[in-house]
């Protein structure tokens, strides 16, 4: 069954499943081709984020359900990953670029919107956040970073996660889709999610500039390529990265972010479930001297969040999200990559890699 009110006038038009955004038919035309959107208006089949009317119903505070479904109707088709939307009154755009990273509306999207500081996540918040899972000797197996999905093939994680861990340790899965690592299908409020999803590694990318023996850990970013491609879900979506200038020129400083993960408590021991903190985004200037008291000397490519006492991200967590939300999406900011030896201590933010710095790197290794 075709879901949806957009026509085009192309002859024989596709069937197109977009199952990567809500699970929907939608008929399937080209980028640039002439519709008729969901009220009857004349439009041309366009990337959603070209559309000034779809993006300012999409960064809606509170979204209406009439607002989610005439997004939903709106769509016309796909670019690669890019959503395609049909806008009243547009025009083709002249250059639509390549990049195999996912668009709005496929990417930064999560069903539940509840944010509370400092209280376990719900079962599909923050949907891209993963575990990565390491042999160890004597047939033992145990989570000890995280990361973020990208794309359908990717996860973004730090390059300690690859590189500085102990020889007798492998790089073994990615676990996607996870909630409560000690039950096998998470439930919450009578709710309950599809079982997690553990993908087996094909390779890991490291940045070449990083050096496990440099302190200031710059360069500290990896990919991890499956062997197959995920199916997206509820539980398992990809985060969206700065890839537009608008987006990735953006200053953060003094802004709110969040990051999640798996990692340890204030009572030092690795968590159950999925958590979030809330952490404001610091200055280099600001976070710098604090570092440079004990050698460390920041760049350009990191940046810094947090500095509460009893609000940080911990080692557990490494490799994993801090975020944003921009215009209704989730973006990544940074990957956690270092910080105090005792986490949470007041006045010390978290030191991590800036992904917008970095786009360009992570468009050049991903195929």
């Amino acid at each position: 069954m075709v879901v949806g009110s957009v026509t085009g006038t192309r002859a024989g038009l596709l069937v197109l499943c977009l199952l990567g955004a809500v699970g929907q038919c939608v008929l399937a035309l080209e980028l640039g081709e002439s519709c008729t959107n969901p009220r009857g208006l004349p439009g041309t089949c366009i990337l959603f984020r070209e559309c000034p009317e779809l993006v300012a119903v999409f960064g809606k505070p509170i979204a209406t359900p009439e607002d989610t479904q005439y997004l939903q109707d709106s769509r016309c088709g796909s670019s690669g990953r890019k959503a395609l939307v049909c806008c009243a009154g547009s025009a083709p755009p002249a250059n639509t670029g390549n990049s195999v990273l996912p668009d709005q509306p496929y990417c930064g999207i999560q069903l539940t919107d509840r944010i509370y500081g400092g209280q376990p996540t719900q079962l599909d918040e923050f949907p891209w956040a993963v575990l990565i899972e390491y042999q160890k000797p004597n047939g033992r197996y145990g989570f000890h970073c995280g990361g973020s999905l990208i794309n359908e093939r990717y996860v973004l994680t730090a390059a300690h996660c690859i590189v500085s861990i102990p020889r007798t340790w492998k790089v073994y899965r990615v676990r996607l889709g996870e909630w409560d690592v000690s039950t096998p299908t998470d439930c919450q409020l009578n709710t309950c999610s599809d079982p997690p999803i553990d993908m087996d590694i094909e390779q890991v990318i490291t940045h070449s500039g990083y050096n496990a023996q440099d302190k200031s850990n710059v360069n500290d970013i990896a990919l991890i390529r499956f062997t197959k491609d995920v199916e997206y879900s509820e539980t398992i979506r990809p985060i969206c990265l700065p890839v537009d200038n608008s987006i990735r020129t953006r200053n953060h400083e003094g802004l709110q972010s969040f990051a999640a993960g798996w990692g340890r408590t204030e009572t030092a021991t690795a968590s159950q479930k999925k958590l979030k903190v809330e952490l404001d985004i610091k200055s280099l200037q600001e976070c710098s001297p604090v570092y440079e008291r004990i050698g460390i000397t920041l760049q350009s490519t990191q940046l810094c969040a947090g500095g509460l006492k009893g609000k940080d991200t911990c080692s557990g967590d490494s490799g994993g999200p801090l975020m944003r939300q921009i215009a209704g999406a989730w973006y990544l900011v940074g990957v956690v990559s270092f910080g105090s030896q005792k986490c949470g201590t007041a006045r010390v933010p978290g030191v991590y890699t800036n992904v917008a710095e970095y786009v360009d790197w992570i468009n050049d290794n991903v195929q």
